[in-house]
């Protein structure tokens, strides 16, 4: 064990609360620690903070790095301890009676190569024993270790140097080779939508390509795990195995379901040589169906904070960081940095408290706020708006798309001169001809895939811009003169009428107009053109429809027609 992963196991046991492991560091602790008392240290390798304030701000406490560690008691001077430096910390107890009172008195000294540092008086707020233990520990394990490096704690994959990368690819490249000696169309579309998440260079990208040619030459998977265990000198190794086991598992769900991996004798041993838990790869198997449900259940804003929040409360769990599960970017597209930008926009750093504006003029505040996001709700705004983080990973997926269609577009043109020059060569390379003919047909159906995968995107944006159930209210007021007919008639004829779902078994028996699934991505294209030109979700003509329409048809249901 090293030390790193010492401190994950073992600092919040024996610090107590106020412990934070990275990479659940709170940035305004670890900007208040780094700030007061450890300024030479650099956010992305803390791995423990431990925060003794009575106002939670961080400004004192303890540091932990891959290489030192900081102390910062209340109103004295911080303390820097290099762990090469560090031989033992003493703890002897002083015993007095006092009129039959017994007093304990701790003596508590930190020994180092150059200084002793007396603690007694300075730990008087934390587990005294829990310190004690932790910093023997460090001592203990600071000799097996070669070299005492920090290591980042929450660098993605994409900035990782390239060999590295290669590497990785180089272990899902073998997988695609277990089950059939060759890697097919699907999960060589995946490997590439992978190469363009993560920013693998041309360079590098055409010697995966090479190795994925040569499947006589693959290095052992083993050796590769181990190469990457070697590399791994600027990163935590064990957030990168989550990573890799994901990635894998996520080629295996190409063909088979995700319940059925233990079954698969490649994944089965390298989670022996990961030093994977079955509650890890649990936990795994649950990040990849949230990302896919995210797009194939159409989940909103709301919805999408709710999954992600669940996620990480399991994640918390089983001990794992939501960092090593998205290390190389969501299953579905998604590079690392466009899902933190996602989140981000979901406020998933905090829940806003509204107490303080229901007094004075935050009330008008709140009412005037409360108003438009009725009139919203009227309009149909507030479902689109709600789908602004779907229509974002949308986007991102259509760029990553067109650039693995790119990327699969410049190997279609390499093999087929390849072949054109076998061709021009005779029958002297009829072998050659028939290996470089299979290339160019599966890297044709990876297009194809790409392609499709590229169109299905695009539709699923447009429809983030649609309303799901059509107000034929609205509708019929909006397009009432004679010249809207047409687009009157052609919207009707993108929904179809489906009973209305009052919960998960029970439906009504009154009917609503729900968006057709069958839709092509032209007739979803002019229906959004359609909605736009009749001002369906414009705030006074949309709401106004909305109303006067439903004026008219109550009068009508009175009244009768007159």
């Amino acid at each position: 064990m090293n030390i790193n992963t010492y401190l994950k196991e073992y600092a919040h046991t024996l610090l107590g609360d106020g412990t934070h492991i990275a990479p659940n560091v709170p940035d305004k602790k670890l900007n208040g620690a780094i700030k007061n008392y450890a300024e030479d240290a650099l956010p992305e390798h803390v791995v423990v903070l431990y925060d003794s304030t009575l106002f939670k701000s961080g400004k004192e406490g303890m540091l932990f790095l891959g290489d030192r560690f900081y102390f910062k008691p209340l109103l004295e001077k911080p303390i820097c301890v290099y762990y090469k430096d560090l031989q033992r910390v003493d703890l002897d107890r002083e015993v007095t009676y006092k009129n039959d009172k017994r007093k304990e008195k701790l003596h508590i000294v930190m020994h180092t190569e150059q200084y002793d540092y007396s603690l007694s008086d300075k730990l008087a707020t934390y587990n005294v024993e829990g310190v004690v233990e932790l910093l023997n520990g460090i001592a203990a394990l600071k000799d097996k270790e070669d070299e005492l490096v920090n290591v980042s704690q929450v660098t993605p994959l994409a900035d990782l140097p390239e060999t590295y990368k290669l590497t990785y690819l180089k272990v899902l490249a073998n997988f695609t080779f277990v089950d059939d000696q060759q890697v097919d169309a699907q999960e060589y579309s995946e490997l590439m939508s992978l190469v363009t998440r993560i920013h693998l260079s041309s360079d590098y990208r055409l010697q995966l390509r090479g190795y994925l040619s040569n499947p006589d030459e693959h290095t052992p998977t083993i050796a590769l795990i181990d190469e990457l265990r070697d590399l791994s000198t600027t990163i935590d190794f064990s957030i990168v195995e989550k990573s890799l086991f994901k990635d894998l598992l996520y080629l295996f769900k190409l063909k088979r379901p995700l319940s059925a991996w233990f079954e698969n004798k490649f994944l089965e041993e390298l989670k022996e040589v990961l030093y994977i838990s079955r509650e890890e790869i649990e936990l795994i198997s649950s990040a990849i169906q949230s990302d896919e449900d995210i797009l194939t259940f159409r989940k909103n804003d709301s919805e999408i904070a709710k999954s992600m929040k669940d996620l990480a409360a399991k994640a918390a769990a089983v001990g794992v960081p939501l960092t090593a599960i998205y290390l190389s970017g969501s299953v579905v597209g998604l590079s690392a940095a466009g899902l933190t930008s996602g989140l981000a926009s979901l406020g998933m750093g905090g829940l806003l408290g509204f107490s303080s504006m229901f007094t004075g003029i935050g009330v008008l505040v709140v009412i005037g706020v409360g108003t438009y996001q009725g009139l919203k709700k009227i309009t149909g705004m507030k479902d689109i708006e709600n789908n602004k983080q779907r229509e974002f990973m949308l986007q991102a997926i259509i760029r990553n798309t067109q650039q693995t269609l790119n990327c699969l577009l410049e190997d279609i043109n390499e093999i087929s001169n390849r072949l054109v020059v076998a061709i021009q060569q005779g029958n002297v390379n009829s072998e050659k001809i028939n290996q470089l003919s299979n290339m160019l047909q599966m890297l044709s159906q990876s297009a194809q895939f790409s392609a499709d995968k590229q169109v299905h995107s695009q539709k699923e944006q447009i429809i983030t811009q649609l309303p799901p159930k059509l107000s034929t209210v609205r509708l019929d007021e909006l397009t009432s003169k004679p010249t809207y007919q047409k687009l009157r008639d052609y919207v009707y004829a993108c929904y179809s009428p489906q009973p209305i779902q009052l919960d998960d078994l029970t439906f009504s028996s009154e009917e609503e107009l729900v968006l057709k699934e069958t839709l092509t991505l032209e007739e979803l294209e002019q229906l959004h053109e359609s909605f736009q030109a009749i001002g369906y979700f414009e705030m006074s003509g949309g709401g106004l429809a909305e109303v006067t329409g439903g004026a008219k048809r109550l009068v009508k249901n009175v009244f009768g027609d007159k």
